[in-house]
């Protein structure tokens, strides 16, 4: 569950990348949003997302598995991989765009939509467009990065606080 949080989360942060103000009454309809979305490349900045995630799982997912059988075989690890590739198979972009289109409908006029079709038509917005997967992919992997340093240095102790909890739990 908190993984698919997560996920839309991403995705989320990703079809919005730039902040506006509250609804007007001239909001955009369906198919000015669904445009814009297009322009943006939507889609295939949340197949990036997606897939870098996927990447992580896998990562973690492994790592996990090797200290609870660390003589895993390569065929373990690789139905480990299958069960976590699974795991992302099943997100809809088009069910995700169905519930944001009423979110930009909500926060964008049809003038602010103009006007961010404006940028992102401009050579530099174009450049952004452009570079934006690559800049998601390697911020989500430094991420991932920071992250397990951080829980690397916190495990110990959160495992220890996990035992204690169930030792108590256990003599009650």
């Amino acid at each position: 569950m908190k993984m698919w949080v997560l996920i839309l989360c991403a995705v989320a942060l990703l079809a919005t990348p730039f902040s506006v103000g509250q609804q007007a009454s001239d909001s955009p309809d369906r198919a000015d949003v669904l445009q814009f979305l297009e322009m943006m490349h939507v889609r295939s900045q949340m197949k990036v997302v997606i897939d870098s995630m996927g990447q992580q799982i896998r990562a973690a997912a492994e790592e996990g598995f090797k200290k609870q059988v660390p003589n895993a075989t390569p065929e373990q690890i690789a139905r480990l991989d299958k069960i976590c590739d699974s795991l992302l198979t099943s997100f809809s972009f088009d069910d995700l765009i169905d519930a944001i289109v009423p979110i930009y409908q909500k926060h964008l006029t049809k003038a602010d939509l103009a006007a961010a079709t404006a940028f992102y038509s401009s050579p530099a917005g174009q450049k952004i467009l452009k570079e934006l997967p690559s800049i998601m992919s390697e911020s989500m992997q430094a991420g991932a990065e920071v992250g397990r340093r951080s829980m690397a240095a916190k495990s110990e102790d959160f495992e220890r606080q996990i035992a204690d909890l169930v030792k108590e739990s256990t003599t009650k």
